[in-house]
């Protein structure tokens, strides 16, 4: 077996680490680092990873057979996730060791400046995407910032409060990220647009400022992006179907997505999560059975005549007795899916896009008083699907989340979207309270507790550094 392997194969670097003891002597050298930084997304927003928990936990999606702990709000101290934990973890540990690289690395000229800024750009973007995810999810957890030089001084770290990731790292990293990663459909980008780039940098930033309750902040950074330009060139597509397109990656309204491709051997399975009725109705063996839209979100389709993005986001398929529909987002055609079981497919997952960000800046301008002017950005979207116009009148917390849901339903925003505005227990109890018609059971009894909106710290992280608290609740 040896003899098959070249010498140069064998000095290949990990693709998804950044060694120590590496001679990064110019930026090629230290772009491949980055891509390492770059890798776990890929694991973070498979399958069965981070989309199907967020769409378990928001009141958008259920599963036809199981009563998965993360739908039910029932979870223990067992139920934290850690692969979850470790992937961003491992994001941000690759992050700091390429930034303390580049922080070390002389450019020899002005060119190389830009280039070795723009890639600490995109570290520096990574690592506070990690971090946000984490806040939202676990709440205070250890702040790393710098490069493990010594394995010891990972421990006793100890949790770092929300609000001081948010303040120290998070903003700061999206600020530099704004400065210094280049636009969108720059040249330097040509064939590299998964990239972070400086609408990325608004996107995310606006979000961590409407999460934390600043909405003029989340105004001041979104109309950067959505007035000035200061991102690139964004637009919303003409056809709502053609969003989640392989063949239309990296389109006007994308800000940053994630990218497979199952030539490389990196497909995505999405497809299996959410297709059940295809093995049924269509002879594959895709479909796990783990995921299906919620009859709520079904209702809210019709109640509103959402008819194009609603048949765009889900197939209300019938199989085995069971009605299970079939969110469509990510997938191919429902009869084609049976043809990737083997190899997956180039449906990227998009982390924001610019109709996210149009519903986040009328949602800030909502906020500081400013509904007239957020009523056109609301339009703007509602416009591309054909619905007709609000007016001020009719805009209020409860119609932004309506918006949200109907046009970014199944791509990760919904709970937060709910835990941000302070309705994650109301919206997501009634449905847990009360019989789907479809489904013919009822969750829960109770409404679900507040502290079950916080994920528990992984038991064996708190094995191996005491400095770990849980949190409480668990």
């Amino acid at each position: 077996m040896l003899s098959g392997c070249s010498e140069s194969f064998l000095d290949r670097q990990p693709e998804d680490t950044l060694a120590p003891g590496i001679f990064f002597k110019n930026p090629e050298d230290i772009k491949t680092g980055l891509i390492a930084v770059y890798q776990p997304l890929q694991g973070l927003f498979a399958a069965t990873s981070l989309p199907h928990m967020l769409g378990q936990m928001s009141d958008d999606g259920t599963s036809p057979y199981n009563s998965f702990i993360w739908h039910t709000f029932y979870k223990d101290n067992t139920h934290s996730a850690p692969d979850i934990w470790n992937g961003f973890y491992k994001l941000i540990v690759n992050a700091n060791n390429i930034i303390d690289v580049i922080d070390q690395y002389t450019p020899s000229n002005d060119q190389e400046v830009v280039i070795v800024n723009a890639y600490k750009g995109e570290a520096r973007f990574l690592r506070a995407l990690a971090y946000f995810y984490l806040v939202r999810l676990y709440g205070d957890v250890p702040m790393v910032v710098s490069r493990f030089t010594n394995p010891g001084t990972a421990f006793g770290i100890g949790r770092a409060p929300v609000n001081d990731i948010y303040n120290e790292v998070i903003i700061p990293d999206l600020e530099y990220a704004f400065e210094n990663c280049y636009k969108k459909d720059d040249p330097a980008l040509t064939n590299e647009e998964a990239r972070a780039t400086k609408g990325a940098a608004l996107a995310i930033l606006g979000k961590v400022y409407l999460t934390m309750n600043n909405p003029q902040k989340a105004e001041e950074t979104l109309r950067k992006l959505v007035i000035d330009g200061a991102g690139g060139n964004y637009r919303l597509l003409d056809d709502y179907s053609k969003i989640w397109l392989p063949s239309n990656k990296f389109h006007s309204e994308s800000i940053f997505e994630i990218n497979y491709n199952y030539s490389l051997g990196m497909g995505s399975y999405y497809f299996r999560n959410m297709s059940i009725a295809v093995a049924y109705l269509y002879g594959g063996k895709v479909g796990n059975g783990l995921f299906c839209a919620e009859k709520d979100i079904m209702d809210e389709y019709v109640a509103y005549n959402e008819d194009i993005r609603f048949h765009a986001s889900v197939d209300s398929g019938y199989a085995d007795r069971l009605i299970q529909p079939v969110p469509l987002k990510l997938i191919p055609p429902l009869p084609e899916c049976s043809n990737f079981e083997q190899t997956g497919t180039d449906y990227n997952f998009m982390v924001t896009r610019y109709a996210d960000a149009l519903l986040m800046y009328a949602e800030a301008l909502m906020l500081i008083g400013q509904k007239d002017i957020a009523a056109g950005y609301v339009n703007q979207v509602r416009k591309r699907v054909h619905m007709d116009e609000i007016d001020a009148s009719e805009l209020s917390i409860e119609r932004i989340l309506h918006e949200r849901r109907m046009e970014l339903a199944f791509e990760g925003h919904r709970y937060f979207d709910l835990v941000r505005t302070g309705k994650a227990v109301e919206y997501i109890s009634h449905v847990l309270m009360n019989n789907n018609e479809y489904e013919k059971r009822v969750w829960r009894s109770t409404p679900v507790p507040e502290y079950q909106l916080l994920l528990p710290i992984p038991v064996g992280e708190i094995e191996k550094d005491q400095t770990l608290t849980q949190n409480p609740g668990y």
